[in-house]
This record gives C-alpha cells, sequence and structure tokens, in this order.
C-alpha cells in the first residue's frame, strides 16, 4: 500500500476531486495548508488604498490518498492532469510506503481496510 500526498494550489482543487473521482477511490483527506515555493504569491491590495503587501506564503490544498500499490501510477496521473499548466511552484506529490491500515468501525487490516 501506497500513501500519496499531493500539495496543489487551491484554485485546482475542485478540478482534482473530479478527476479522482473517476478512479473509484475508497476515499481521501484533505486540508487546507500554506507554504512557500517558486510560485510567485500575489499582491494583495488593501481596502482603502493604503498600499499593497505580498503574503508570506502561498494558499494551497494537501489531498493524501492511501491506494493499492497498482493504483499509483492512475492517482498521480490524474493529479498530473488536473493540476499541472506546466509552470514552475505549482505544487508536489509526495508518495510513502504504508505498513498497515486498520478501519475503526470494521476493524479490518491491511488492503481490506482501504
Amino acid at each position: 500500500m501506497k500513501k500519496i500526498q499531493a500539495v496543489v494550489p487551491s484554485a485546482r482543487l475542485e478540478k482534482a476531486f473530479a478527476a479522482l473521482r473517476e478512479l473509484n477511490l475508497g476515499g481521501l483527506t484533505y486540508y487546507d495548508s500554506k507554504g512557500r515555493g517558486q510560485a510567485p504569491r500575489p499582491e494583495i491590495h488593501s481596502g482603502r488604498g493604503t498600499g499593497t503587501f505580498r503574503p508570506e506564503f502561498n494558499v494551497n490544498a494537501t489531498i493524501e490518498i492511501v491506494t493499492h500499490d497498482s493504483m499509483v501510477n492512475k492517482v498521480i496521473d490524474k493529479i498530473l492532469e488536473s493540476s499541472s499548466t506546466g509552470l514552475a511552484g505549482e505544487g508536489k506529490i509526495f508518495v510513502s510506503d504504508i505498513d498497515d491500515v486498520i478501519d475503526i468501525g470494521s476493524r479490518q487490516r491491511g488492503e481490506d481496510a482501504l
């Protein structure tokens, strides 16, 4: 089993969800995140014309999926298709090994718990 953690711009989150829905995954988790990478941070104008500023961090979303080894490349391809425009700083995808999974409700373990 593998855990795929993808950090994508928040603006592309709905496209990523739609693409991943096509794979009929058991589920996923996402949360809002902030980070600083190569992408330029947007300039924000204050409400009364007193100036502009650039926030220190970009607003992103992190998607976490645990899946069977056979699905890893399909999941990665869907995330890339839906989130990438080819510019630097659009996020990262991390893949890790998962030793075990336990479903709290059914108490199933391993790949059956996915």
